[in-house]
């Protein structure tokens, strides 16, 4: 528990898909997959309240929730005083949302949905406010917080998946919606940014979010990212090729195995993959809880993997340079 056990209360702008609706009529005791959820489900934290300005959504929050729903931020924090802000709305109202969050007396943390913003300068300013606010700054970039892609970070960390690394990976969707993710992803595995070369552009998600082929090089290996049709299926697949083995991190992080480097059984001289691989046992399907997890331990101070705001900047700022030649 927190210090002198008091909980963190938190105010929730956005009841949408990942503010409330992706579990809400699913048993939470086997997925939490939304912020409500995983704030009801924690010891750590209280869900003080909720914004949105649907009416449908605000009285499925409260008859869900019992906490109370409001039509816009302004009336939440004139009866709240929130120490947790998250930010599920539109990305085109981050910014002012945050600012908005930022009047909030005791407030500590934000928790905003990624991306940040859909503009670089406008992502910074919000970073700085929150950094000259003294109020933390993370963005849900959700698989950080998976204890398989901590675990992963660290076996490539300690050599036990050595270099070099390539990486194939493939997204639906857009790169700012999906797209994302993986960059975020592959950065946290593989460090810092180097160079990229998009290798094709065909067209965008909804005329929107563009879908380019892009090649990436990081401090410690390379990423192929494709795009694939959301119209037809959602995919998101990620294959890790290193000396050591092969890494398959599929349907979104839902699935994941490694197979390890052993001696051909027929062809003398020969080395191949293992035909049993190590299967990872899924944490997935409780991800947001797993967030929050991250939050607390970050809050109380102590070692925490979340995307904070200068990452969720430095993802935003790859994702500007790509698109900027498309």
């Amino acid at each position: 528990m927190l210090k002198n056990m008091q909980k963190e209360k938190c105010l929730v702008v956005g009841l949408g898909n990942i503010g409330m609706n992706f579990d809400f009529d699913l048993d939470n005791t086997g997925f939490v997959l939304t912020h409500c959820a995983a704030i009801k489900q924690h010891d750590d934290f209280i869900l003080l309240g909720g914004v949105d300005p649907s009416s449908a959504c605000r009285s499925d929050f409260e008859k869900k929730y019992m906490s109370p729903a409001f039509s816009n931020i302004d009336d939440a924090l004139n009866s709240l005083n929130p120490t947790v802000g998250v930010i599920c709305n539109p990305t085109d109202d981050h910014y002012s949302v945050l600012v908005r969050l930022l009047e909030s007396p005791d407030l500590k943390v934000i928790l905003c949905e990624k991306p940040l913003s859909y503009d670089f300068n406008e992502a910074q300013e919000m970073v700085e406010i929150c950094a000259k606010k003294g109020v933390y700054l993370y963005v849900n970039y959700m698989r950080r917080a998976d204890p398989n892609v901590i675990e992963i970070k660290r076996r490539i960390d300690c050599g036990e998946i050595s270099g070099p690394i390539k990486i194939s990976a493939w997204y639906s969707k857009g790169i700012l919606n999906n797209g994302s993710h993986l960059i975020d992803l592959v950065s946290y595995w593989l460090g810092e940014y180097i160079s990229h070369n998009v290798l094709s552009f065909e067209r965008s998600w909804n005329g929107t979010d563009p879908e380019p082929d892009v090649f990436i090089q990081f401090e410690r290996g390379n990423l192929v990212l494709m795009s694939a049709w959301e119209e037809f299926y959602t995919h998101l697949t990620v294959e890790v090729i290193s000396p050591s083995g092969r890494l398959y991190y599929s349907n979104g992080g839902d699935n994941i195995a490694f197979s390890q480097v052993t001696k051909d059984s027929l062809f003398d001289g020969y080395d191949v993959l293992i035909d049993e691989p190590e299967v990872f046992k899924n944490y997935f399907l409780k991800y947001q809880y797993h967030v929050y997890e991250q939050l607390s331990a970050a809050i109380k101070k102590q070692e925490s993997y979340l995307s904070d705001g200068f990452d969720g900047l430095r993802t935003l700022g790859i994702l500007e340079k790509i698109c900027g030649e498309l």
